[in-house]
């Protein structure tokens, strides 16, 4: 791998069941920029986590100008409700996202998510307002 592929996102750094009832995306964009001096195409962006708390998130980027970015928002990572929904206490996850052109891996990077039971809440530093979801 080189440094042609920048990857930033704007994401939650704590996901529980009640943002997946309540729809609140866990990523709520990715920004692919392109540090080389030549057009990049046919990308794919990959997003994984581990645990299995979501489905693997696949989107085609159809090309990324020399020195462009390109924006993916928002990005639909499906939660598993029967997972979060299990959990009894908080666990550490981590999710991956990976930026292929074919086969080949021109940027990786990985990330730490807390995983929290069902029953707790976040609390103020992670969308505050999802406190209603507690109260019903």
């Amino acid at each position: 791998m080189d440094n042609k592929i920048s990857v930033q996102t704007v994401m939650n750094s704590s996901i529980n069941f009640a943002m997946q009832q309540n729809y609140v995306p866990i990523v709520r964009s990715v920004t692919v920029r392109n540090g080389s001096d030549e057009l990049l195409k046919e990308l794919t962006l990959k997003i994984t986590c581990e645990p299995a708390f979501a489905k693997e998130y696949k989107c085609s980027i159809p090309a990324v100008a020399a020195g462009g970015s390109v924006e993916i928002s928002p990005v639909r990572i499906k939660l598993s409700a029967e997972y979060l929904y299990s959990l009894t206490e908080k666990l550490a996850g981590t999710m991956s996202i990976g930026v292929y052109s074919g086969e080949e891996c021109i940027f990786e990077s990985a990330g730490d998510v807390e995983l929290l039971a069902f029953d707790q809440w976040s609390g103020l530093r992670v969308m505050p307002e999802m406190i209603t979801a507690f109260v019903t």
